[in-house]
């Protein structure tokens, strides 16, 4: 009994800590944080086989044992829903286990209560019984809209096809025009003939849209409020587009682009003179990948389209345990013995019984505070807001129908909700919904130049064995996931995240409505740093950013790959870096100096910690990056002063002939010395304006939207939020549309020299 007490105890907290703090992991990046909300999911199945098979073969027997076992799946169901996407797709395994155990629950309650002296203490099986399935059912309908709700996505799609056709008469900064989606009553959309599921019900004014948000006169409506649903519009067509139904229409994208760079990216007091609202613009990105985390992770998405039914059962489930918590109170437990003659002296029972009392009402106890927790998280949360609007917006076009006022009743229960949401404004508008934090990694800082004797004795030891393995047991296999060459001597371990201050954020944005002022046809072109040489007269160092440097002939695969070009820059920035830091800069310099080194150590980080984001395939990323650390470490063995050898290593250095290949670490120190040419103030303003573009270049790739999505539960990165932006200003899409057209010109000019 001990046994199992201990194996309920310890599986019991570590689900209530994946209840309480698995949905917070979106805003840490913790290895231990992560790994300990892994070890909560990953482990419950193994811990409660275990206690039921010891709970069945144990010789004593307590009525509390189907208790427990069921509140603890009671507790798993409170959880997050998911831990990666793939988790969804085994949802079904996942029922079909907890139908198992149900059924082999039910008969450890009937094989203790046939010898019970008491029968009453089996209700409390039945109360959670009932408890756990209706919270297991939205557990499995969290993880079902999350990979297969096509019917809603189709919907979604379907109104914005019509809406980017209807809707040509629009005003960005008004929001006049605008009718995105922001609710809409699933149970009145229908199948139409001509395959269309957004057929506006019989009732329009139900539907609920951005315009008809922003337009509203009803003063409970702060702006906040307004960004929230605009946010939440803006979460459906990132969910529609990973459904495969994103529209790509000239007319879509060019509203699009002009609700980012006419309506969120407006003047603050709408003059020239006047900054852009980048706070603005960031706040609403946050909100909208809040709301994207919790529909794929969490279920709050489930709880808000079913609002009314999850409300029912939060009052049943409370009033059921309240019933439970009673029944124990009184005393209903009872300990039976398998054997007749098995005798449990009087304190030894006293003693249990005392200890499963215990166990039991913190049980109970904890149950009840987390759907406290979550009923209150739900109405003060996104999530309560995205409500408390859509009723206040239908209260209001039902009021002007019926000329009067609503029922007290119904008044009292919006006004009751507005404090609530209203106390969640304020406590969401004081934090960041995500990190706001930059992760940094200098290539040249973490690669050791010396080798100490502990690395030595380490290298000659354990090389050895790992080959004399390899070739024993594993063969050719190591080939097959590792290269052949050995590892590179560098240390994989992320810089201290620094704070994401306001300067990155504002030069990401103004370069962006630089972009836009200056497109032609509406075309808005990024690319890897040449435009802003161009613009900076800096076209000497175009060598850098040119794909054809790195070879005359080189693949697709290799050629949308930008870590050659990250490195370079990144080895002359830190040299450039070190130079300010020991001569100094003057005043006016230090803020291109900082978005410089700030954006070009994010880069790195992505390049070393998160490749799947990047552009191109992520195992050509970490081959090059270890490439480049192997000839950095080579070319900076036993320098103690990496700048020192550097400068000497820039005076040595020469242009390569041409056609020749140079390596990157070399071509970085030569860069290095075109930068060092130049002008102080000039050369910072290039490598800020660089890094601007680099950085908005790698995050418009528009292939690896499920890896966005991993990202957000393991604390997010920010080049997920300027992906998001660059999506609902249509470059990702013209960037598409570009590759496109130039495969088909290479594929042309190939045909016709063959």
């Amino acid at each position: 009994m001990t046994r199992i007490e201990v194996v309920v105890v310890v599986t019991a907290a570590s689900l209530l800590y994946l209840a309480i703090f698995g949905p917070r992991r979106r805003k840490s990046t913790s290895f231990f944080s992560q790994a300990a909300v892994l070890a909560a999911y990953t482990l419950f199945p193994s811990l409660l086989s275990n206690a039921l098979g010891s709970m069945q073969s144990s010789l004593v027997k307590s009525s509390m044992y189907p208790v427990w076992a069921i509140s603890l799946y009671v507790l798993f169901s409170d959880s997050i829903t998911a831990y990666s996407l793939i988790d969804h797709r085994q949802s079904k395994r996942l029922a079909y286990r907890f139908l198992l155990d149900s059924v082999y629950l039910m008969f450890i309650a009937a094989s203790i209560s046939a010898t019970a002296a008491s029968s009453v203490g089996f209700v409390l099986v039945y109360v959670l019984y009932v408890i756990a399935w209706q919270k297991f059912v939205y557990r499995v309908f969290a993880s079902g809209l999350a990979v297969s709700s096509w019917n809603f996505n189709k919907m979604v799609a379907d109104h914005m096809d019509q809406e980017h056709i209807k809707n040509k008469d629009y005003d960005a900064a008004s929001m006049r025009g605008y009718r995105y989606l922001v609710d809409w009553p699933l149970r009145h959309s229908k199948l139409e003939a001509d395959i269309s599921y957004a057929a506006e019900p019989a009732d329009a004014a139900q539907v609920v849209d951005i315009e008809g948000v922003f337009l509203s006169q009803d003063k409970s409506l702060s702006p906040e409020l307004k960004d929230t649903c605009l946010s939440f519009s803006l979460c459906h067509l990132l969910r529609i587009r990973f459904y495969g139904f994103a529209a790509r229409s000239k007319s879509a994208q060019k509203k699009t682009r002009d609700l980012v760079f006419k309506g969120l990216l407006c003047k603050t007091d709408a003059t020239e003179a006047g900054d852009i609202n980048y706070k603005r613009v960031f706040k609403v990105i946050e909100v909208e990948l809040a709301f994207t985390y919790d529909f794929f992770f969490t279920k709050r998405a489930v709880l808000y389209y079913g609002s009314w039914a999850a409300t029912f059962w939060s009052f049943a489930s409370a009033s059921l345990m309240s019933v439970a918590i009673y029944l124990t109170v009184n005393g209903v437990m009872i300990i039976v013995t398998k054997e007749e003659d098995m005798d449990l002296s009087s304190l030894a029972r006293t003693s249990t019984l005392e200890i499963d009392y215990f166990i039991t009402l913190v049980i109970f106890a904890s149950i009840v505070l987390l759907e406290v927790l979550h009923q209150l998280a739900s109405r003060t949360s996104i999530w309560g807001r995205i409500s408390f609007v859509c009723q206040r917006v239908r209260q209001g076009e039902a009021s002007k129908r019926k000329g009067g006022r609503s029922c007290c009743m119904k008044f009292l229960c919006i006004k009751f909700k507005e404090v609530l949401v209203w106390i969640g404004v304020h406590v969401w508008t004081r934090s960041s919904c995500w990190k706001n934090n930059l992760g940094q990694y200098s290539l040249l800082e973490s690669v050791h130049t010396t080798t100490s004797a502990c690395s030595l004795v380490m290298f000659s030891c354990v090389a050895p064995v790992q080959k004399l393995l390899n070739s024993l047991f594993l063969g050719d296999y190591a080939a097959f996931v590792h290269p052949t060459r050995h590892r590179v001597p560098s240390v994989r371990k992320p810089g201290k995240p620094i704070e994401l201050d306001e300067e990155v954020k504002k030069a990401l944005v103004n370069f962006l409505a630089f972009k836009f002022i200056t497109c032609v046809d509406g075309k808005i072109i990024l690319e890897n740093g040449r435009s802003s040489l161009k613009s900076n007269r800096a076209d000497h160092l175009k060598w850098a950013c040119d794909h054809k440097h790195w070879g005359s002939t080189i693949c697709k695969r290799r050629k949308e790959n930008q870590v050659y070009y990250i490195l370079t820059w990144h080895i002359a920035t830190w040299y450039c870096e070190m130079g300010a830091l020991k001569y100094g800069v003057g005043e006016e310099v230090k803020v291109h100096l900082g978005v410089a080194t700030k954006l070009s150590k994010y880069c790195a980080y992505l390049v070393a910690f998160a490749p799947k984001l990047l552009r191109g395939h992520h195992y050509d990323t970490r081959s090059v990056f270890d490439a480049v650390a192997a000839e950095a470490f080579e070319s900076l063995k036993n320098k103690k002063d990496k700048y020192t050898a550097m400068t000497r290593l820039l005076q040595d250095s020469g242009t390569p002939p041409p056609g020749s290949k140079e390596k990157i670490f070399n071509a970085g120190v030569r860069l290095a010395r075109d930068l060092e040419d130049m002008e102080v103030g000039a050369r910072w303003k290039v490598l800020a304006d660089f890094w601007t573009e680099m950085t908005l270049y790698i995050a418009k790739s528009g292939n690896n939207m499920e890896e966005h999505i991993e990202y957000l539960a393991k604390g997010g990165e920010f080049v997920t939020h300027l992906w998001a932006l660059l999506f609902h200003a249509g470059i990702i899409d013209q960037e598409e549309e570009k590759e496109k057209e130039e495969e088909e010109d290479e594929e042309g000019n190939h045909m016709a020299t063959v």
